[in-house]
């Protein structure tokens, strides 16, 4: 199973309808809501996250909750801050949040990341622990802790954080983390991800059991806009991809799942 994520920028209510509307018809199974994406993304405005569920139709309205540029080490006022954005998303109607907390040795900030998702499981929001996931030493050991935290998925680019490459450079990263994680938590495949390149990334991988999806933002845009015409492109380019393997599947060569 793979699906289509887009991620949005939505730093007002006309952009955010817009795009919104371009990836609910283009069939995105979800959305990524965001502000401020020159900075990689931060905490959108409210009136943004209302504005993303009137016109999204269906589960998949996921927030991102980041109230700062810069690294994933929160202070403790920040952190508070993180809590009331995930309280004010649940109200607005969103289905998930986006998050992130390393420490300064560079290893998942468990005490406060173990509060927002038992936060967000209160509201019943699914949680996706965003691209800090390469920021960390160790993907593996950062891994095993998301899984035992009941995180929902990871986004991951298998492009260590900050450095220049897109999924297609990460694919070998990507498959060690898809095969560790074991299904037992959805891995996102973020970085560059376009109807062009989100088949080789796929067929880069090992048979793999559980759901994975694709994340897409610039790969999907004309002009800097969302369309609907590049989220349309990016699910087709993927349902391609699932029929070609299911097909091969039957015939036992790629046990695809």
């Amino acid at each position: 199973m793979v699906d289509v994520e887009v991620c949005i920028n939505g730093d007002t209510v006309v952009e955010t309808r817009a795009s919104v509307t371009a990836a609910n018809t283009g069939g995105a199974a979800r959305v990524e809501l965001c502000g401020t994406m020159e900075f990689d993304g931060l905490t959108p405005p409210l009136e943004c996250i209302k504005a993303a569920r009137a016109v999204f139709e269906r589960k998949g309205l996921l927030v991102m909750i980041r109230p700062r540029a810069g690294d994933f080490h929160y202070a403790s006022d920040e952190i508070e801050l993180m809590k009331s954005q995930i309280a004010e998303a649940a109200q607005a109607g969103a289905d998930g949040v986006v998050m992130g907390l390393l420490d300064e040795a560079g290893r998942l900030n468990l005490k406060p990341l173990r509060e927002l998702v038992e936060l967000s499981k209160s509201f019943g929001l699914e949680t996706t622990f965003h691209r800090a996931f390469d920021a960390t030493r160790d993907r593996f050991e950062a891994l095993g802790s998301l899984i035992e935290l009941g995180v929902d998925r990871i986004l991951t680019s298998g492009v260590r954080w900050g450095m220049p490459g897109s999924a297609l450079d990460g694919v070998l990263e990507l498959d060690r983390v898809i095969q560790a994680a074991q299904a037992r938590l959805e891995i996102v495949i973020a970085g560059g991800v376009n109807p062009v390149n989100a088949p080789q990334v796929l067929q880069g991988l090992s048979p793999w059991n559980g759901k994975l999806s694709v994340h897409a933002y610039s790969g999907v845009q004309d002009n800097g806009n969302t369309t609907d015409a590049g989220v349309r492109a990016l699910v087709e380019a993927v349902q391609v991809f699932r029929e070609r393997f299911t097909i091969a599947a039957r015939l036992e060569r790629r046990p695809y799942d």
